[in-house]
C-alpha cells in the first residue's frame, strides 16, 4: 500500500542562521558522488521521481541529479555545485555562493532544505527565485527535502515542482479583486450619501468620476499585464512632454486613497523635456512607483516626482526619504515579491520593470539608503 510522506511546512519567514560557505574536498566530493551512484535506492528514486531531483550532501552539494534537471539547466557541470548556482539565482553572490549572500535568509527552498537536515524530517516550503539570466525572470518553486542515510551520511533529496503559473493566476486574480473591491466600495459610499440627504451634486458627480475612472485605470492595467507577459502587448508611439505627463500623474493621486493626508510635489528638477513613448504605458509605470511611494511615506509627508534630460535621455523619477531594507533590495522587482504582508500583492514593482524595459525599451532601477531615501527612476532615449 502506498504511504504519503508527512512533511512539516515550513511557514514564511527568515533562516535564523546562515550556513557555513564551506564546501566539501575535492577527494570527499568525489566519494560522496560515487556512493549515491552506486545505491540502488538513489537510482530508483531519481527515475520515478515526476519533478526536478537532486541529492545533496551535508554541504547541500549537489551529488546526484535526475534527467528532469534539463528543464531549468544543462545537465552538464552541475555536480559538486549547489542548487542556487545552478538556477542562476541572483542572490547566489555570497563568499560560498548559494546560501550565502545577503537575501539567502528569505529563501524558501534554503530554509526547506536546513530544516530538513536539522530536523532529520521531510520540509516542504515555496521558494521565490530572481534569476541573473537576460531575461530578468524569476523561478517559483514548491520545494520538497528529504533526508535520506547512505553508507552512514545523510544526504539530502530535494525536488523542486514549478509553480509559476499557478502562483502568477493566484496573484493576479488576488491582487484585481483587492483593487477593484476597494474603488467599488468607494463608489458605494458616495451612492448611500445620496440616499441619506441633500448633498452637494457637483461633488458627489465629480467623486464618482474619478472612481469610475480607477475603475477603468484598474482593468487596463491588469490587462496590460496579461498581455505583456503573454507577448501579445501592443506598443504606441507619439510625441509627448514630461511636463503635462508629471501634471496628469499628479491628478490621478489628488484624491486616491494612498494619497491620504500626503502631500506630492513636482521637483526639482522639473523639466519639460519632449520624447517619443507609449504615454499609455509610461503612465501606468509612473503611477506604480508614485503608489508605492505614497504606500511607504509617513502621514503628513511629501514624496517627490520629477524629470530631468541627460546626455543619453530622459530621467523620471519618484522619490521618498524612508529607506528599503538591504535583504529586501535584491528581489524588489521580482512577481510576487512584496514587503507587505497581504497575498496577492507584489504586482507593482515586477511591472515597473516589465513595461519599462521590455516594452518602452528604457532602464527602471531603484537606489535606496537610511540617508538619502528611496528613488525609483526610469530613463528612457530621447
Amino acid at each position: 500500500m502506498k504511504r504519503d510522506i508527512a512533511f512539516d511546512r515550513l511557514p514564511p519567514g527568515e533562516v535564523n542562521e546562515l550556513p557555513d560557505p564551506v564546501r566539501a574536498s575535492a577527494d570527499r566530493l568525489e566519494r560522496e558522488i560515487r556512493t549515491v551512484s552506486q545505491s540502488p535506492v538513489v537510482s530508483a528514486v531519481l527515475e520515478v521521481a515526476d519533478a526536478v531531483l537532486m541529492i545533496l550532501n551535508p554541504q547541500r552539494q549537489i551529488v546526484a541529479f535526475n534527467s528532469r534537471v534539463a528543464e531549468i539547466r544543462s545537465p552538464e557541470d552541475l555536480l559538486g555545485r549547489r542548487p542556487g548556482d545552478i538556477l542562476d539565482c541572483s542572490s547566489a553572490s555570497g563568499p560560498g555562493g548559494c546560501g550565502t549572500g545577503p537575501s539567502c535568509g528569505t529563501c524558501g527552498a534554503l530554509g526547506a532544505i536546513l530544516a530538513c537536515q536539522a530536523r532529520a524530517h521531510p520540509v516542504e516550503s515555496e521558494c521565490l527565485i530572481g534569476t541573473s539570466r537576460a531575461d530578468g525572470g524569476a523561478l517559483e518553486f514548491n520545494v520538497r527535502a528529504t533526508p535520506i542515510t547512505i553508507e552512514n551520511t545523510t544526504f539530502t533529496v530535494v525536488s523542486l515542482r514549478d509553480i509559476s503559473s499557478e502562483k502568477r493566476r493566484e496573484v493576479l486574480e488576488q491582487l484585481f479583486f483587492h483593487d477593484v473591491l476597494n474603488t467599488v466600495a468607494g463608489l458605494r459610499g458616495w451612492a448611500e450619501r445620496m440616499q441619506l440627504g441633500p448633498v452637494d451634486l457637483s461633488r458627489v458627480g465629480e467623486r464618482i468620476d474619478f472612481l469610475t475612472q480607477e475603475i477603468e485605470r484598474e482593468i487596463g492595467d491588469h490587462r496590460a499585464i496579461l498581455l505583456a507577459e503573454n507577448g501579445t502587448l501592443t506598443v504606441g508611439r507619439e510625441p509627448l512632454r514630461t511636463g503635462p505627463l508629471l501634471r496628469d500623474l499628479a491628478a490621478v493621486f489628488s484624491g486616491h486613497p494612498s494619497a491620504r493626508d500626503r502631500r506630492l510635489d513636482l521637483g526639482p528638477p522639473a523639466e519639460d523635456v519632449e520624447l517619443v513613448s507609449d504615454r499609455s504605458l509610461l503612465l501606468r509605470v509612473l503611477v506604480n512607483m508614485v503608489r508605492n511611494a505614497f504606500e511607504a511615506t509617513a502621514s503628513g509627508r511629501a514624496i517627490r516626482v520629477g524629470c530631468q534630460a541627460q546626455p543619453r535621455g530622459v530621467r523620471l523619477f519618484v522619490h521618498n526619504d524612508e529607506a528599503i531594507a538591504r535583504d529586501v533590495q535584491a528581489r524588489i522587482f521580482q512577481r510576487s515579491f512584496s514587503t507587505k504582508a497581504q497575498r496577492g500583492r507584489g504586482l507593482g514593482t515586477y511591472s515597473m520593470k516589465l513595461f519599462g524595459e521590455r516594452y518602452l525599451g528604457g532602464e527602471v532601477s531603484f537606489s535606496s539608503s537610511p540617508e538619502g531615501g528611496t528613488e525609483f527612476a526610469i530613463v528612457l532615449p530621447a
